[in-house]
């Protein structure tokens, strides 16, 4: 079923909002505020419905022609492929104030942006599905496999792998060191005896051997990483631990979140850190001697590895779920959550802290706006807000913002 629409909106996740001749909301992907495009329904609810751009009759000036030629395969990795990039940062700035804006009890401080990586080849980690063997990535909103040969966001040194043959394996996920040429390919669920040999012939002598494993051998006790350098540090990182898609982007967000500290960075004495993984944020801001930083991460590979990489700074690493963390007295929280956000566990562990100041780092619209919410209600005030660009090509932005007490 096709119906032509006039796009009205955005909505948190970059879908264009629009609504049908029968009145129900309709989010479709590839649309832009102010177009007319003809949306090919992919599910109809009762209050709802989704679909995607199929011809676009009036074009918005922020839309271009997609770089990827995977687009047009119907690749749904990167969703803002069709916009230019000074549009993208445009409705990127007015899709992050009026979503905060709309139910927030408080004012929204100026958005700042912060540049991050180029948008080709910037990813160190990718993550695809295999269908019949062959590399692919998932359409949008769909399970179905989108075969490609290569990916003009990942980093050079994984392009080859996209053409192996990965028969055996459910999903595959490829990372490199983009400053150490270190790559590392992991199995889900496994790695078969074929795929490892095809990876180890088609890898040029010249560059470090890459490391192969599946999960079967991570559960079974197994221990593979792989090393990136970021602010003139080497950081290890483990197969299951989370590291930021680019070592420019990982710097951009470092500088970013000591900005954000201001002056209580500089004065605390005892700063706690909450989601810390392998430990880029608590290592990059532990410069000085009289600070003795708390970081909690919950991730065992991620605590492993960042007991490793801050050895030698003031820094105590602790493994917890953060609703079982009972906090030392600080005057600094810097949290870094996953997608989801703080959450009920994150925000009663601030409210029962009651830091002066707080750094939150969002990389979700929807949490980062519930998070907010709920941090102001507790009495802490958003003062300033960068957004922090890391993703090109797609309608996700790492938001960091600097909370007062009032």
């Amino acid at each position: 079923m096709n119906e032509s629409v006039e796009v009205e909106d955005l909505a948190v996740g970059g879908e264009g909002v629009a609504h049908l001749s029968d009145g129900r909301v309709v989010f479709v992907s590839g649309a832009l505020p102010g177009e007319e495009v003809v949306v090919e329904l992919t599910e109809v609810r009762s209050r709802f419905a989704r679909g995607v751009t199929g011809e676009v009759l009036r074009p918005a000036p922020e839309r271009g022609e997609p770089p990827c030629p995977n687009v047009a395969l119907g690749c749904g990795g990167c969703d803002w492929q069709h916009v230019t990039p000074s549009g993208r940062r445009s409705l990127l700035s007015n899709l992050i104030t009026s979503s905060l804006s709309r139910h927030a009890g408080y004012e929204v401080p100026e958005l700042r942006w912060v540049q991050g990586p180029p948008a080709d080849g910037y990813r160190t980690t990718v993550r695809v599905a295999v269908d019949s063997g062959r590399a692919g990535f998932r359409a949008r909103r769909s399970n179905d496999v989108v075969p490609v040969d290569s990916c003009g966001v990942a980093h050079s040194l994984l392009e080859p792998l996209f053409d192996l043959d990965w028969e055996g394996a459910e999903e595959v996920t490829f990372r490199v060191g983009a400053r150490t040429s270190e790559v590392l390919v992991l199995g889900h669920r496994e790695l078969s005896a074929s795929s490892r040999e095809a990876v180890t012939a088609a890898w040029p002598d010249e560059l470090p051997p890459p490391v192969l494993v599946a999960d079967s051998e991570l559960s079974s006790g197994r221990r593979a990483w792989y090393h990136e350098e970021v602010g003139g540090r080497r950081w290890r990182i483990s197969a299951r631990s989370f590291f930021q898609a680019s070592p420019e982007g990982a710097e951009a967000l470092v500088d970013t979140v000591a900005r954000a500290g201001g002056e209580e960075l500089a004065a605390s004495r005892r700063p706690l850190e909450l989601y810390g993984g392998v430990g880029l944020l608590a290592g990059s801001l532990s410069a000085s001697p009289d600070a003795l930083w708390t970081m909690v991460e919950s991730s065992p590979s991620a605590v492993a590895d960042a007991r490793v990489n801050l050895a030698e700074d003031p820094v105590v690493v602790v493994r917890s779920q953060i609703r079982r963390f009972r906090p030392p007295p600080t005057d600094l929280v810097v949290a870094d959550p996953p997608r989801s956000g703080l959450g009920a566990d994150g925000l009663r562990l601030v409210g029962r802290v009651r830091p002066p100041a707080m750094v939150l780092v969002s990389c979700d619209l929807g949490s980062a706006r519930r998070d907010l919410d709920q941090l102001v209600a507790m009495g802490l005030r958003p003062e300033s807000m960068w957004a922090v660009d890391l993703f090109p090509r797609t309608s996700h932005v790492e938001l960091v913002t600097r909370l007062v007490r009032r």
